[in-house]
């Protein structure tokens, strides 16, 4: 079993150029990343997407910065005039200065024939050209909605377009008038390389070609058929017409709320009829069980707000009820199924009973357990899932999914809103990508669910001794009954677990010590490791706390490595904890 890089700044995995986790090898450098300290932060070449804008569409941006912006300007991109005019609409509300921010509309060569198609496809972006004060804003809806370029967008679109100093844009670009610009980017053949070493390039688009398999363009909207297909087989009922893919999960969040928002949250609150004025939109949106950060942030700054029940327990859904019964409303109720990182699974199914009676709609992220092991649409109106984790297993590339229930009765509603408004923004290349990631996921995921049944005996052996306060997996908590209720005959309680330590000292010691991946994300096909508290909550300890996310917490997404091997490392690296502890 090889040891990972634990080299700070190393793109996980190794040499993938669009990697989806980098490397934090150690406690001290996820705390010197948070602190912006510049011995991690310089080192940092890439980074977990939706935070840390690749490479590539910082390069691009600086491109367009150079050929389009004013004076003391920056530029977002964006894969749509529509995204980006949510993004513009945005920062104008949420900022203090009533900021100019314009849209510039580009697109890059169409194929001439038939031979281009395998490699040429035409692309198009939409820059957000904003003052460099309101860039924090722009970030936040980058981060939150997950509605960014992808990196691979980003790269092809550049590559098309890099040898010109300047694109000449439209005749029509009105300087100052907030309006959207076309232009199409220039063709070139000449060579134009990156600041990377040219043998590293090389080596990288090696990779990119041999593993992924995906350099011919016009297999894409094939490949696109093809993972609706696949979703579909794991669920009851589905028709793959009511799957849509998005760029990312956290974009099909963003996307179920947008919706919701803009449908029955334009109903009057006793009938389902269409009308105006709007008052459903007063309502609050529910967040139950302590969610993924950006969850949460998408149902606070998008609509009336939210209720937080962070401990989405059995005792928080006795209190929604008599909130309820006493005749407050909510416009939809938003859950992770189980919850990241704790582990907790609500009661759906009382959840939904409580939605059809009070009249809201029901989301549930099954990113966690995953299709293959559960069977949650019967209980929401939409699912959403981060196709990125165990659905693709490779951490390469970015993508997400919402299924819609056929049998909800807002299906009619929601389905003719996506016919209107929905626009297939995955980007070609990554679905090729994911197609070809994600064809025997059902098998990883098996692995995993039996790895992480193995690892979980070992902490249970360790529990109560000096070193592990707590552990939380779906099999092992107090909400396991509602997991097992929806849990498929085959299925198992997935890869995700974490294991708080009695102290900080071990805690950092445990993960220094233990020799595997290190970094943000989950569901990949090798064990992944990070102090989940510090990385995702740094600046918000004390009140995470609050909610049972511990310090001290170490997240481990259980990978497919030699089930012996595997457990033989964690147990090594409890061993040093213990003798640190004991000194």
């Amino acid at each position: 079993m090889p040891t990972p890089s634990q080299s700070i700044g190393a793109p996980i995995p190794n040499n993938t150029p669009h990697a989806v986790s980098v490397t934090l090898p150690t406690w001290e450098a996820t705390v010197g990343y948070e602190e912006g300290e510049s011995w991690v932060v310089d080192k940092m070449n890439s980074g977990y997407p939706r935070f840390f804008i690749h490479s590539q569409i910082q390069t691009l941006c600086k491109l367009l910065e150079a050929s389009y912006a004013r004076e003391d300007e920056r530029c977002m991109i964006f894969p749509s005039y529509k995204v980006a005019k949510r993004a513009r609409e945005f920062i104008k509300k949420k900022s203090l200065n009533s900021p100019p921010v314009r849209i510039l509309q580009l697109s890059s060569p169409a194929p001439t024939n038939d031979e281009e198609k395998s490699y040429r496809i035409e692309a198009n972006i939409s820059a957000l050209f904003f003052p460099s004060q309101e860039f924090s804003l722009a970030k936040q809806y980058w981060q939150h909605s997950g509605e960014g370029i992808s990196s691979r967008l980003g790269e092809y679109f550049f590559n098309e377009m890099k040898d010109k100093v300047s694109i000449e844009a439209s005749k029509n670009i009105r300087r100052g008038s907030g309006r959207s610009s076309t232009s199409r980017a220039s063709r070139s053949s000449k060579s134009n390389r990156s600041s990377l070493s040219k043998g590293k390039e090389e080596g990288e688009t090696f990779i990119e070609e041999r593993f992924g398999r995906n350099l011919d363009l016009s297999f894409a909207d094939k490949a696109k058929n093809l993972l609706k297909e696949r979703l579909a087989n794991e669920v009851k009922d589905v028709n793959k017409e009511d799957i849509y893919l998005y760029p990312s999960g956290m974009g099909a969040i963003f996307n179920a709320h947008r919706i919701i928002l803009n449908t029955i949250g334009e109903l009057p609150s006793n009938s389902n009829v269409l009308v105006e004025p709007s008052v459903r939109n007063e309502e609050k949106s529910v967040c139950f069980g302590f969610p993924y950060v950006d969850t949460l942030n998408i149902l606070r700054k998008w609509g009336a707000g939210c209720h937080f029940y962070g401990f989405g327990d059995d005792h928080s859904l006795d209190d929604l009820e008599r909130r309820l019964e006493q005749g407050e409303r909510i416009l939809s109720l938003f859950c992770e199924f189980p919850s990241n990182p704790l582990l907790k699974t609500p009661d759906i199914i009382r959840i939904s009973e409580l939605s059809k009676k009070y009249n809201f709609a029901v989301v549930i992220d099954e990113t966690v357990a995953n299709l293959s092991n559960v069977e949650v649409l019967p209980y929401a109106d939409f699912i959403v899932s981060s196709l990125t984790k165990i659905f693709s297993g490779d951490s390469n590339v970015m993508a997400g999914c919402m299924i819609l229930n056929s049998k909800s009765r807002y299906y009619s509603t929601f389905k003719s809103w996506m016919n209107e408004d929905y626009e297939d923004l995955f980007w070609s290349q990554d679905a090729i990508y994911l197609e070809r990631n994600s064809r025997d996921f059902v098998q990883r995921s098996k692995v995993m669910n039996e790895n992480a049944e193995a690892v979980i005996k070992l902490f249970q052996s360790e529990l109560g001794e000096e070193l592990i306060e707590n552990i939380f997996y779906p099999s092992v908590v107090e909400s396991k009954g509602h997991y097992d209720k929806v849990k498929k005959a085959d299925g198992g309680y997935g890869a995700l677990i974490s294991i708080v330590f009695k102290e900080s000292a071990d805690a950092v010691c445990f993960f220094n010590t233990i020799e595997l991946s290190k970094g943000p994300s989950l569901g990949t096909n090798f064990t992944l490791v990070c102090p989940y508290a510090i990385l995702a909550h740094f600046q918000e300890l004390d009140e995470v706390e609050k909610w049972g996310v511990d310090r001290n917490l170490v997240r481990m997404s259980i990978g497919m490595e030699k089930k012996e091997d595997l457990v033989e490392r964690i147990r090594e690296a409890l061993e040093c904890a213990k003798e640190q502890h004991n000194l």
